[in-house]
């Protein structure tokens, strides 16, 4: 079964919940609020232009069936990350962990980008290996996993 990455993202934001409760260091604020709500807003602007991006592409965002996808999208906010969702789903984690103050609740964003990096993110790579062979290979030569933009593959440069 396929667990749809965006109840990874609830689970995860009720897994920080619960630590939260049981952190007797947990320290909420107005400020940790604002911070972690300012997180969580810019995690779903980067994921909503992800999102948007595939809609203009009209291929699939439905991320448990990569094959089916239609379109290698590698532009907008794909010329920065290959996986501008799943950056939104854990900033939006992240802010949730920095809203309730407690130094535990930072599992449930490190759990979500553990899930990720290491289930979700390779199984989609491997389909769209498959699927878009050479052109997704010099994609994900030049535009990292998580964030960093392209990356020069020119070996000549000093």
């Amino acid at each position: 079964m396929r667990i749809p990455p965006i109840l990874m993202l609830f689970g995860a934001m009720a897994l920080s919940a619960a630590a939260a409760v049981a952190d007797p260091f947990a320290r909420p604020s107005g400020a940790l609020r604002l911070l972690g709500g300012l997180f969580a807003a810019g995690g779903l602007a980067v994921a909503a232009s992800g999102v948007a991006a595939f809609r203009r592409q009209r291929t699939t965002v439905d991320p448990r069936y990569p094959e089916r996808a239609t379109t290698l999208v590698a532009e907008g906010v794909y010329r920065w990350t290959r996986n501008p969702m799943y950056v939104g789903f854990v900033t939006i984690a992240a802010g949730a962990a920095v809203a309730l103050g407690s130094p535990l609740a930072l599992l449930g964003p490190g759990v979500l980008t553990a899930y990720l990096d290491r289930v979700q993110i390779p199984a989609e790579e491997m389909a769209l290996r498959a699927r878009f062979g050479a052109p997704f290979e010099s994609y994900a030569r030049t535009v990292n996993r998580w964030v960093g933009g392209r990356r020069s593959t020119r070996t000549d440069v000093v």
